[in-house]
């Protein structure tokens, strides 16, 4: 018979107060939405996905019961009462027969094809790395993890959002394994510190079965009690290996409608490659999301959410199929082998690079494979992702979606979708997949270069994730190559009228006129040197076949650009200042020297042919002001470094 277990809190154990739960709340919820709806069902697939057994398609079952499908009242008590201490500063309220007085909504997280807690149920110490002891890391682990690199989760803290999503702190769950076809089911509630008859007990809490002689709670494995409890919970599952787990008493907020979005846009591109089905059932209706279903159930979804979030339009089903369709990506070289990546013409041959700026300019959709370099603590590996982009119109705006093995990233945007361009990047798996989870928070949303994780594997790697996070516009802005040719046609819609029925002044010629006026174009001197602007930055490098100088020097002064008044003379040190210490903007390059003169200048000179400087992290958000002077050819002062630096 289940029951529940709590220790005893020790006169030396540290008296906390669990907040985990708030890990995976969002503040961009609407009135009445539930604040965790994305992490809910972005933990719950990324925890199927990562045991999955690799036969077939994994399959996951969302079902949100009403409270007339609970079980009846004597076996509500039986489940709850002894949570009632512990629910009281949760001003959860109890009735006569013990269990919580507010309707018991339920939600049922089902999962087929996977390999369901397996491990030694008996185990209470960390196992050597390598042994994949899932009961022991689901069950007896809070903020821990035994997942590996090449899984999706890292933080141990994705079981959270069962509990998160229970107004009363709990949740059930019932595994088959598919080793040795063990069922056991298990529970587990975290809620205060609390007194129960007479002690105070530690707010974690296990149902289980008995416990051993050391005290360790067992797993559930009488056949009468997992029938009922499948039975009274609505499980799906008979027989088949998984894990199913139950969070009671859900808020009213938590609905169908809103699960099937999240599904849609967090894992919308393993769904089309066929590796992903989800049923989500609730509100009198049950949506199934494969890859021959999506498109209708993302129909049946009003999107009217925050851009930000990805909930302002359905996630681009038809230009992913193009995309995975596409016989095939064109590699770049190896980047970033002695610097910081870029993806310049470099990149390509100039052949290659001259045929991917046609497809692009003609509307075509554009796949590269995107290859650099990958520095760790001991040696590297290469990381490579695959980066799609289509021209749209200009009028409407694209979307662009950043994906790591399956998973949307939702905070990731870039500038190219305000011009109609459709872009997605992937990366699977390999050491790029890697670092990235690692610079992941718990609720996976963003690629933080902020974080410390990484620094225990790899090294200089921040620049490579902010180049990975510019990829997209880096592209378009390759593809989309500065105009060198005359439009005469630029101004006619300013000063070209043509009237074909109206009557015509004429100038009389003159008597000495003979011909017309012939008019000397004017003489065009090409700077040596061009600025170009590229995400984030600029850079500065030679222009094609123009001499370069014999002593040539610049003066380059940059600013952010005001609406009125002279922008070098209003700026400030807390705008961004250029140079070599920590906060500041570094510039890197190769075959020239540079000096700084202040903050916001400097000296560029001692060139060789083809130098290039690059200065990358302005605020994206507002306009660069970039000038470049030529200085009278002295000596530079100051301590002059070539822009060679390792990022």
């Amino acid at each position: 018979m289940g029951q529940w277990v709590f220790d005893e809190l020790r006169a030396t154990a540290v008296r906390r107060q669990p907040n985990e739960t708030e890990l995976f709340k969002t503040e961009q919820t609407g009135e009445g939405e539930y604040a965790g709806n994305d992490a809910l069902v972005r933990e719950v697939l990324q925890n199927s996905i990562d045991a999955a057994t690799g036969e077939g398609p994994v399959r996951v079952r969302l079902a949100i019961h009403e409270a007339v499908e609970a079980p009846v009242p004597v076996r509500l008590g039986h489940y709850f009462r002894r949570l009632r201490e512990p629910l009281q500063k949760r001003q959860v309220n109890y009735n006569s027969h013990d269990y919580p007085v507010e309707p018991c909504r339920f939600l049922v997280c089902e999962d087929f094809a996977t390999k369901g807690l397996e491990g030694n149920t008996l185990l209470f110490q960390d196992p050597p790395t390598g042994h994949p002891e899932y009961f022991y890391w689901f069950w007896r682990n809070i903020g821990r993890s035994g997942k590996t690199g090449v899984e999706l989760g890292r933080w141990g803290l994705g079981k959270t959002v069962y509990r998160a999503a229970s107004r009363v702190g709990c949740m059930f769950g019932l595994t088959v394994r598919s080793s040795d076809r063990r069922e056991l089911l298990m529970g587990q509630a975290v809620s205060q510190i609390h007194r129960h008859e007479g002690k105070e007990f530690v707010p974690e809490g296990f149902w289980c079965s008995t416990q051993a002689a050391d005290g360790l709670p067992l797993p559930i494995e009488q056949a009468e009690e997992l029938a009922a409890f499948r039975r009274e919970w609505k499980l799906t599952r008979r027989q088949e290996p998984g894990l199913s787990v139950v969070a009671p008493y859900i808020p009213a907020e938590i609905k169908a409608e809103r699960l099937v979005q999240a599904v849609a846009v967090h894992f919308f591109t393993r769904i089309v490659r066929g590796e992903l089905i989800v049923e989500v059932a609730g509100d009198g209706k049950t949506i199934t999301l494969d890859a021959a279903g999506i498109e209708s159930a993302c129909r049946q979804i009003v999107w009217n959410g925050p851009r930000r979030t990805k909930r302002h339009v359905a996630p681009p089903i038809s230009f992913a199929r193009k995309c995975f369709h596409l016989p095939r990506l064109t590699p770049t070289e190896v980047l970033g082998k002695d610097r910081l990546p870029e993806l310049s013409e470099a990149a390509f041959s100039a052949e290659t690079l001259t045929q991917l700026r046609r497809q692009f300019s003609a509307g075509e959709l554009v796949g590269v494979c995107v290859r650099f370099w990958l520095p760790k603590k001991v040696g590297g590996e290469q990381g490579a992702c695959d980066v799609f982009v289509q021209r749209g119109l200009e009028t409407e705006r694209g979307d662009t979606y950043y994906v790591r093995e399956g998973m949307t990233i939702t905070k990731i945007n870039s500038r190219a979708a305000s011009k109609g361009i459709r872009g997605l990047l992937l990366v699977d798996r390999g050491p790029l997949a890697v670092l990235l989870g690692d610079t992941e928070g718990p609720a996976h949303e963003d690629w933080d270069s902020s974080a410390e994780r990484p620094d225990l594997t790899w090294k200089v790697w921040k620049g490579r994730v902010k180049f990975v996070r510019g990829l997209v516009d880096s592209l378009v802005e390759l593809l989309t190559p500065p105009n060198t040719e005359p439009d005469f046609d630029l101004l006619s819609d300013f000063f070209s009228v043509e009237l074909p029925k109206g009557s015509q002044r004429k100038r009389s010629s003159g008597e000495d006129a003979t011909e017309s006026p012939k008019f000397e174009p004017p003489v065009v001197t090409p700077k040596w040197y061009r600025v170009t602007d590229r995400a984030g930055g600029f850079t500065v490098s030679r222009t094609p076949n123009v001499l370069l100088p014999e002593k040539g020097n610049l003066l380059l002064s940059v600013a952010y650009d005001l609406p009125r008044g002279d922008p070098l003379k209003n700026w400030s040190k807390f705008d961004f200042s250029l140079g070599e210490q920590s906060g500041e903007l570094k510039p890197t390059g190769r075959g020239l020297k540079v000096t700084r003169v202040q903050g916001n200048q400097l000296l560029l000179h001692d060139f060789q042919a083809n130098f290039t400087l690059a200065i990358d992290g302005f605020d994206r958000h507002r306009d660069l002001y970039v000038r470049i002077d030529e200085p009278p050819n002295d000596e530079p002062q100051g301590d002059a470094k070539p822009a060679e630096t390792q990022a």
